[in-house]
């Protein structure tokens, strides 16, 4: 087995991201949108390794909104059709591989079992990427929520969700991100209006130049 060069280290930032095998679509109903995101919450767990049981997911996710032993704390998220992007930063040693691992398989049987399918879903293992100086968590948390605005995709046609609206605090469904995290985010570039200005200068530059190359300065691009 191949080891990976990245070592996880609490108190730091990473750009964790896959994308379908053969670049396919991940998310081919609301249903799996959203069941991906209920296992943003119930995945993130120490005591959780599977959730076979559908029908208990709704119970186990309330639970675990009060009895929370995170893996991980999500700073930000983006599902797109075919490939999801997250930022995290450890809560226990060896927390960011559990999760993905643990958040990949279940999407995995998910889909497969719903759609008659076998074998991978997602594209070989997870890539990861420290954030640093050179490319701060602000930024990547802007870049993350306004994903689908980077690929150019219409998120009235198409799977889209992102953590942008837990940022701006209009979120209507459940809170994935940790507050904590988007607040020393927010509260970084000044408060919620100048991230809005913040959004809006880069929203402008990714409809622009949608041959940007951010990728050259964390990862491969995804497509």
């Amino acid at each position: 087995m191949v080891q990976r060069k990245l070592t996880f280290m609490e108190g730091q930032y990473y750009h964790i991201f896959n994308r379908g095998v053969d670049k396919r679509k991940i998310f081919l109903s609301k249903g799996d949108l959203y069941h991906f995101l209920d296992s943003l919450t119930i995945m993130n767990n120490e005591g959780v390794y599977a959730d076979r049981h559908q029908k208990w997911r709704k119970q186990l996710k309330e639970k675990l909104k009060i009895d929370k032993k995170p893996l991980v704390s999500i700073v930000a998220y983006a599902l797109l059709p075919n490939h999801f992007h997250l930022i995290v930063t450890p809560v226990i040693d060896g927390g960011v591989s559990k999760f993905i691992q643990r958040l990949s398989a279940s999407h995995t049987r998910f889909f497969n079992e719903k759609y008659e399918r076998s074998g991978s879903l997602f594209q070989g293992r997870f890539k990861a990427v420290e954030l640093s100086q050179f490319v701060p968590v602000e930024f990547m948390s802007v870049y993350v929520n306004l994903n689908y605005k980077f690929h150019g995709i219409n998120p009235s046609k198409s799977l889209v969700k992102t953590s942008l609206f837990e940022y701006m605090g209009t979120e209507k469904d459940d809170i994935i991100c940790d507050p904590h995290e988007t607040k020393k985010i927010i509260e970084g570039i000044g408060g919620v209006e100048e991230y809005k200005k913040y959004l809006k200068i880069q929203s402008e530059y990714f409809a622009q130049q949608k041959n940007i190359d951010i990728d050259a300065l964390c990862f491969e691009e995804l497509g």
